[in-house]
């Protein structure tokens, strides 16, 4: 690891997906698997019938700078036309 990137660990649980028509109990009924949860930690209790794995992948630290928007907007003096403010002046002593 360099110091350019991080690692991030996690802990899948993997069950099986089991083909329920082949006749015998062999590697041949597994049709493929899912991962069913996913923790920071080892599971204490894992699901029953699956298989924890263990992955760590590792991100270069600018993948993250994106996530952190910042704008800065300049409004020209072209774009902006001031306010003329009017006023009617009226004698206090008028009702």
């Amino acid at each position: 690891m360099s110091n350019d990137t991080v690692r991030a660990t996690v802990y899948l649980q993997v069950a099986p997906e089991i083909n329920r028509w082949a006749s015998e109990d062999s590697v041949h009924r597994i049709g493929g698997a899912k991962v069913v949860n996913s923790t920071q930690s080892r599971a204490r209790k894992p699901q029953a019938g699956t298989l924890e794995v263990k992955l760590t992948v590792e991100i270069p630290k600018a993948a993250f700078l994106p996530l952190r928007p910042a704008a800065v907007v300049v409004v020209p003096e072209s774009m902006t036309q001031p306010h003329p403010i009017e006023v009617e002046a009226q004698d206090a002593n008028e009702e």
